[in-house]
């Protein structure tokens, strides 16, 4: 199969180009950004109109430079400019070396805006008033993040990353155990969006990094696609692992979880862009729940799909499942949110479902 960088028409049907779409619009989340970008890889952007979301953009650019035969050279410009350690880098690195690059898939609008089950990830004004315009915190609030953190690490076992496959075609997300042998993710991790469940479902342990330049051997764990217990409507689904799962990984037990708190903290362990695991702690804030959802300000990327959201006791408050758009400017209020599945949702669907969790 050709690869995508090489088309003279856009393959935006293919989920790797949709990836692609995504991926370089939030490396390049402004016009201004977009446009500089595409210049320097010889896009002519004579035609293209800035005054369009940065999705929009992305996707005119990229029609532009396949027709003119330069998306290989977007891309080999982008990944050069990339930090080493970027979440994005392997993506890109595989594209340009012509092998596979799973997708995560996350249901998205033509603007590229995420799929919410409640509203949409805009912020509104009393949601930004939320968020100070400060990454330092008071001394007397150390002690308690210090704690919060430790808890954190003590809990991180517990969350892997998922490697789904389909004919053809290969998916990511990031998942976690909440029983002996069962793991929670989203419905939209393990199937596709003509509703194709996954054939084949992989979950790595301790793919991460050891905190001193090097990375940790992963603990590779089959599981039983055959297994999946599943609600679409509610974005959640638990599958069940094959092989033995050690002690060590933590199981987080859905009854044990608590209520969401407007204004509180928000803590996702995650695997973003189906990279080695990391923590989202900035900008954590709780603006907004329901019955159904919870919304909060915490950094994620594709691939962050499935993942444990924590408060800060380290007490399970959602299943994040939608978000990912990202924040235009370092240290300034966010201007899109993420949102999660309440717990209590779950767990009501899985009685309904005849389905024992812990």
């Amino acid at each position: 199969m050709a690869s995508i960088l090489d088309a003279t028409k856009y393959p935006m049907h293919l989920s790797e180009a949709q990836e692609l779409h995504t991926v370089l619009a939030q490396i390049n989340p402004t016009a201004a950004m977009a446009l500089l970008a595409a210049d320097k890889a010889g896009v002519d952007t004579m035609f293209i109109n800035p005054n369009q979301p940065p999705a929009l953009i992305w996707y005119d650019i990229l029609t532009t430079a396949a027709a003119h035969g330069v998306t290989r050279n977007l891309v080999k410009q982008t990944a050069e400019r990339l930090n080493p350690n970027s979440t994005f880098l392997t993506f890109l690195q595989r594209l340009l070396a012509d092998q596979p690059a799973p997708t995560g898939d996350e249901p998205r609008g033509a603007d590229g805006a995420p799929h919410f089950l409640t509203d949409s990830d805009e912020i509104t004004e009393p949601e930004a008033l939320l968020y100070q315009d400060d990454l330092m915190i008071q001394m007397g609030e150390v002690p308690a993040l210090i704690n919060t953190l430790q808890t954190l690490v003590t809990l991180s076992p517990t969350v892997c990353k998922l490697s789904v496959s389909f004919d053809g075609a290969q998916k990511r997300g990031t998942a976690f155990r909440i029983g002996p042998d069962m793991l929670l993710t989203n419905w939209h991790v393990l199937h596709r969006d003509d509703g194709t469940k996954a054939k084949a479902v992989t979950a790595e342990f301790g793919y991460e990094d050891n905190g001193a330049g090097g990375v940790i051997a992963a603990t590779p764990i089959a599981c039983d696609a055959g297994s999946i217990v599943t609600s679409k409507d509610d974005d959640w689904a638990v599958v069940k692992a094959s092989d033995v799962l050690l002690d060590s990984w933590p199981i987080v037990k859905l009854s044990e979880s608590v209520e969401p708190v407007k204004g509180s903290a928000a803590y996702i362990i995650q695997h973003p862009a189906g990279e080695r695991k990391r923590l989202g702690f900035v900008r954590n804030t709780v603006s907004a729940f329901n019955d159904r959802t919870v919304h909060y300000l915490t950094d994620t990327k594709e691939g962050s799909s499935g993942s444990p959201v924590f408060d800060a006791k380290g007490k399970l408050i959602a299943l994040h499942h939608s978000g990912g758009r990202p924040q235009e400017v370092i240290g300034k209020p966010p201007v899109k949110k993420n949102e999660g599945i309440r717990i209590s949702k779950i767990l009501e669907g899985a009685n309904k479902q005849n389905l024992v969790i812990p």
